[in-house]
């Protein structure tokens, strides 16, 4: 499943890219004055989209944790058993 939507988010972000380098042809060639955050706003989606492909992408090859994240997931060996006899 995660494949699916890694391709789609990657075909999606190419034709966003696209239509961003369209938006910013036509604002080039009206001279109007332009505001930093204008390109901000614009670029926003673009970016989400690149997040989430990026995430789908590495879900879909597997890519191990750090180290320092796994031990944050990881249980101790005897914790189940110690969490049994507590109750």
């Amino acid at each position: 499943m995660h494949w699916l939507l890694a391709i789609t988010l990657t075909l999606f972000l190419a034709l966003q890219a696209r239509s961003l380098l369209v938006v910013l042809r036509h604002r080039r060639a009206a001279s109007t004055r332009r505001r930093a955050t204008d390109l901000l706003w614009t670029c926003i989606p673009v970016v989400i989209v690149l997040f989430l492909a990026a995430r789908s992408w590495v879900a879909v090859i597997g890519l191990a944790q750090p180290e320092i994240a796994a031990a944050v997931t990881k249980q101790e060996p005897g914790a189940t058993q110690r969490s049994a006899l507590q109750r």
